[in-house]
């Protein structure tokens, strides 16, 4: 596990990397001083690298911890772990076929009921409002439109 670890953070710095290589030419801030197309990605780069740095912190740190400690992969929280990536998976599906709006709103309440809540209005009411914040703070606050059906293009 220890080995994967290590990968990971390798993994992560190099993601970073070729963000930062990719939005080179990009421009940080325009003449008015407003974020420009390179603001968000290397904001990202910085944070794969500082994540991948922290894997590896994480690695030295636990590897006493850890001798002689096997993993089981087949056990409950693994197994909703694996349920997730597929949801996860299927809701990028979904994205592109219904739009953000009609994805999110089904994907929420499925995370929620996958992680212990059980109670229906509480599920109904967190997604809307949870799906209602993102799409006031993209689309009229940060000015940036969310994905849309494939159909209604």
């Amino acid at each position: 596990m220890r080995k994967l670890n290590i990968l990971v953070g390798l993994l992560s710095v190099l993601l970073g990397g070729a963000i930062m290589y990719l939005s080179r030419e990009m421009s940080m801030f325009d003449q008015f001083g407003v974020p420009g197309e390179r603001f968000w990605p290397y904001g990202l780069a910085w944070l794969f690298i500082g994540l991948g740095v922290l894997q590896w912190i994480e690695v030295a740190v636990q590897r006493v911890k850890t001798a002689g400690v096997s993993v089981d992969l087949t056990s409950l929280p693994v197994r909703r772990a694996y349920v997730l990536a597929i949801v996860m998976v299927l809701y990028g599906v979904l994205l592109n076929y219904t739009g953000f709006i009609v994805a999110s709103l089904l994907l929420s309440p499925v995370v929620m009921w996958m992680m212990g809540e059980r109670r229906a209005w509480f599920l109904a009411l967190i997604s809307v409002v949870i799906v209602a914040t993102i799409y006031v703070s993209f689309t009229l606050i940060f000015n940036s439109p969310l994905p849309v059906s494939e159909f209604l293009e």
